[in-house]
C-alpha cells in the first residue's frame, strides 16, 4: 500500500495548484478584456459568494476521510459512498438558495439570475469531488489528485477562452463554461478514487467507520466550520469591499489576489498532506512531535526564498499581465506577502490543533483570525482613499491572530498530554 509521504505528496499537490493557478491567471486575463463596466468585478463577487456558501454542502466529512482513510483501509470505501449520499441531500437547496441569493445581491437582470443558479450548480459540484480526492491523498495518491485538480481548472479554462470568443461577456455562457471543469474533475475523481479504493485491503475500525449518517455530521462539524473558515478567510477582503466599496476596487484587488493565492495554494497543500501524516500517529505525541518539526523545518527552507523570489515574480506578472491594474494592484500585492508568510508559519500549529482530539477549536481558530479581519476591514475601508490597500492589511492583521492564537494554543494541546505521558 501507498504511504503518505509529506514532500512527495506537497510536491504532487503543490505543482498541480501551481500549474493550476497559471491556467486561471489566463481565464482572468480573458475575463477582465471581455467585461466592461465593473462586470469583471460583479463576477468576482459571485464566484467567492458561491465558493462560501456551497462549502456548507462539503459537511467537513472529506475532512475525516483525509484524517482517517489510511487506517481505515478498506473500510474507506463505503465511508465515501455515506459521505456522498449525504452531500447530495444538502447540495440541491443550496445550489437554489446560493443562486438566487447571488442574483439579489449582484445581478440586476434575468440572465443574471440564470448565470447565478448555474455558478452556484458549480461550486457545489466542484464539492462533491472532495471525497474522493480526500480518500487518493489519505492512500498515498496525490499525484492522482493532483490530476483532478488540474482537470478542474484545465477544462474550466478551455471553456471560458471559447465562451469568450464566441459569445463575448455573456453570463450565461461564461456560466455554462464555469461548469465544464467540475463535471470533468468529478468524472476522474469517481474512476481513479473508486479504482483506488477497491483495492485497499485490511485496516481497522474507528468512530467513522461505524457511525450513522447524523453522527457523521456531528463528527464533521467542526471541520465543516473550519472548512467555511477557510473558503471565507481568503475572500472575506473582497465580499467587504463588495459590501463596503466599490467592483472598481474589488478589480484592483482581485488581480493583487490572484499572485496572492498562487503563493496561497501551496500553503493549503501542505495543509491537506500534514492532515493526513500527522492523522496517521495522531495516538501517539511522541511522533507527532517529530512529524511536526519536520514539518516546520520545510516550512522554514521554503519561507524565504518563497517571500522574495515570490514576491518579485508576483509584481513583475502582474505588471506584465495587468498593465492597466498593474500600478495599484502591485502595492496591494506586496502587503498581502506579509499575510502570506504569517499563514505560512500558521500551518503547523494549525494542523496540530485540527487532528487533536478537540478539532472545533481549529475551526474557532480560523474564525477568530476571520472575525478579526471583519472587524479591521470594517474599520478601515469606510472613507478611505484606497480601500484596496486597506483590506491587505486586514488580511494581515487576521493572520497574524490565527499564527498567535494557533501556537498557544497547539502548545498547550499537546505539551499537557506529553507531560502526562511522561508521567504515567
Amino acid at each position: 500500500m501507498r504511504k503518505v509521504r509529506l514532500e512527495r505528496d506537497t510536491l504532487w499537490l503543490s505543482t498541480a495548484d501551481m500549474a493550476a493557478l497559471l491556467v486561471g491567471i489566463a481565464v482572468h486575463i480573458v475575463l477582465t478584456q471581455t467585461f466592461t463596466d465593473g462586470n469583471y468585478g460583479r463576477w468576482v463577487l459571485l464566484l467567492d459568494l458561491f465558493y462560501v456558501t456551497a462549502t456548507i454542502v462539503d459537511l467537513g466529512l472529506p475532512t475525516l476521510i483525509g484524517r482517517d482513510g489510511e487506517r481505515l483501509g478498506s473500510n474507506t470505501h463505503d465511508l465515501v459512498h455515506r459521505c456522498l449520499r449525504i452531500q447530495i441531500r444538502f447540495a440541491l437547496p443550496i445550489i437554489a438558495l446560493g443562486g438566487i441569493l447571488g442574483w439579489l445581491w449582484i445581478g440586476d437582470s434575468t440572465t443574471w439570475l440564470l448565470a447565478s443558479l448555474i455558478l452556484s450548480l458549480s461550486a457545489c459540484v466542484q464539492i462533491l469531488t472532495y471525497a474522493h480526492r480526500a480518500a487518493l491523498r489519505s492512500l498515498g495518491e496525490s499525484r492522482q489528485e493532483a490530476l483532478v485538480r488540474f482537470v478542474d481548472r484545465g477544462a474550466t479554462a478551455v471553456g471560458i477562452i471559447l465562451a469568450a470568443w464566441q459569445f463575448g461577456a455573456h453570463p450565461i455562457a461564461l456560466a455554462l463554461a464555469t461548469l465544464f471543469g467540475p463535471l470533468g474533475a468529478m468524472l476522474v475523481a469517481i474512476r481513479l478514487g473508486e479504482r483506488r479504493l477497491a483495492a485497499v485491503e485490511d485496516g481497522v475500525i474507528l468512530d467513522t467507520s461505524k457511525a450513522d449518517d447524523r453522527t457523521l455530521i456531528n463528527l464533521g462539524l467542526p471541520f465543516l466550520l473550519a472548512a467555511i473558515a477557510l473558503v471565507t478567510n481568503v475572500r472575506i477582503e473582497k465580499l467587504m469591499l463588495g459590501v463596503l466599496s466599490t467592483t472598481t476596487q474589488v478589480e484592483i484587488f482581485q488581480i493583487a489576489w490572484l499572485a496572492f493565492i498562487a503563493g496561497y495554494a501551496p500553503i493549503l497543500s501542505i495543509r491537506a498532506v500534514m492532515l493526513s501524516w500527522f492523522g496517521e500517529v495522531r495516538d501517539d505525541v511522541d511522533k507527532l512531535w517529530h512529524r511536526a518539526k519536520r514539518a516546520i523545518v520545510l516550512i522554514g527552507i521554503a519561507a524565504i526564498p518563497g517571500f522574495f523570489i515570490g514576491g518579485l515574480i508576483g509584481m513583475q506578472a502582474i505588471s506584465a499581465v495587468f498593465p492597466d491594474y498593474a500600478d495599484k494592484a502591485t502595492v496591494v500585492f506586496s502587503w498581502l506577502l506579509v499575510a502570506w508568510i504569517l499563514a505560512l508559519f500558521a500551518s503547523v500549529p494549525l494542523t496540530l490543533v485540527q487532528v487533536s482530539e478537540q478539532p472545533l477549536r481549529y475551526a474557532a481558530l480560523l474564525w477568530f483570525g476571520i472575525i478579526a479581519d471583519f472587524i479591521a476591514c470594517w474599520v478601515m475601508i469606510p472613507g478611505a482613499h484606497f480601500p484596496a490597500e486597506k483590506v491587505a492589511f486586514a488580511a494581515i492583521i487576521g493572520a497574524a491572530v490565527v499564527l498567535v492564537a494557533s501556537t498557544i494554543e497547539a502548545w498547550r494541546l499537546y505539551s499537557d498530554t506529553s507531560f502526562s505521558e511522561s508521567c504515567s
